[in-house]
């Protein structure tokens, strides 16, 4: 089940950062086209940007786990025995997995009081607690890659994190 889960999260991810991506780089030639060429400024552009951005960096934190790409101290494996080395991978992905608690925990409660709030973008006039949902979500994707990890683990087998065409072959 954690499986077919991760493959959505995984086509989820995937189609919203060539989503995103596709939204800012559009709106930016978009707005230096206007602003130059038709000397007319997009008071919305930038906001559009920024939120789109904000969103792809908490999308990328749980693709870095996925591909095994957030920063470690691999030092610490080439010294350590088998055995140690294993107690340090179930130490990593427990704190990272506690992380990923905190910011779905937090990440929905700021989610929650600034829905309640109602507080709205000064540009676009949209409410600015849909930008803060991608916290949680996050977390969540976070939360079941690690859970995955752990899994992995737990059943004796390292975990292959998936490669890409720019991934170390080690």
């Amino acid at each position: 089940m954690l499986e077919a889960l991760n493959k959505c999260i995984d086509w989820v991810e995937n189609v919203m950062m060539v989503v995103l991506m596709l939204v800012a780089t559009i709106v930016a030639i978009v707005q230096v086209a206007a602003r130059y060429v038709f000397n007319n400024s997009l008071y919305w552009s930038e906001e559009l940007i920024l939120y789109s951005l904000i969103t792809m960096s908490f999308l990328a934190a749980s693709m870095g786990v996925r591909y095994a790409a957030h920063i470690s101290v691999e030092m610490l494996y080439a010294f350590a025995g088998p055995r140690l080395t294993r107690v340090l991978k179930y130490v990593a992905a427990v704190l990272g997995l506690l992380f990923a608690v905190s910011l779905i925990h937090y990440g929905g409660r700021l989610f929650i009081n600034t829905l309640n709030m109602g507080q709205l973008s000064p540009a676009m006039q949209i409410p600015v607690a849909y930008v803060y949902l991608s916290i949680p979500i996050a977390g969540a994707f976070m939360t079941l890659r690690y859970l995955l990890i752990l899994r992995t683990l737990w059943s004796g087998r390292d975990y292959q994190p998936l490669l890409t065409s720019i991934s170390p072959t080690t």
